[in-house]
């Protein structure tokens, strides 16, 4: 049986490098993210006698479609509001930058209550949504998935937001590459 490890911090990303079949590459993190990531995977993976590409990286990537593109970074911002107010260590690496992760600290506390999110939405721009997430028109979300593929995920596992289902799995019913 494979194992899979939802590894976060490098020395656990290392580790499962060495001694799983796979990582669960996060989410909410840019393409970018992912760099450090494989490194540290292949790292581990040399310690084992492995090549990176033995490993295994399915990535979830949270998608919000719809055709009217406000609509559909509207219906991530909330999820990113709230996780840029829990795991700012990761939103820092993924670049964002530290001013908008303070002005978020001053707004939500811990755990964040659905006001205080509501209320820290407003400080979350477009660009750092759309950097974090595969949100906006079904072309746009279709190139974010190819993007976290290019960038080292192996299968992107879609974690989908907002209220047109149908459009999300028309979306990708002829998969993401095109």
């Amino acid at each position: 049986m494979p194992i899979f490890i939802g590894a976060t911090g490098p020395k656990m990303m290392a580790l499962t490098g060495e001694i799983a079949d796979g990582a669960v590459l996060n989410y909410l993190v840019s393409p970018k993210y992912n760099e450090g990531a494989l490194a540290q995977l292949e790292e581990g993976a040399k310690q084992a006698g492995k090549r990176l590409d033995d490993i295994d990286r399915p990535q979830l990537v949270v998608c919000s479609v719809d055709h009217d593109r406000k609509k559909a970074l509207d219906n991530a911002r909330k999820l990113v509001t709230q996780y840029l107010g829990q795991q700012p260590h990761i939103m820092k690496a993924s670049g964002v930058r530290q001013e908008l992760l303070d002005e978020i600290g001053q707004v939500l506390t811990w755990p964040a209550t659905e006001e205080q999110i509501e209320e820290a939405m407003h400080l979350v721009p477009d660009d750092v949504v759309q950097m974090i997430t595969a949100s906006g028109t079904p072309k746009e979300v279709r190139a974010k998935v190819r993007e976290y593929v290019q960038n080292g995920a192996t299968c992107p596992i879609l974690y989908p937001l907002g209220d047109d289902v149908r459009l999300m799995i028309d979306t990708f019913s002829d998969g993401y590459s095109n």
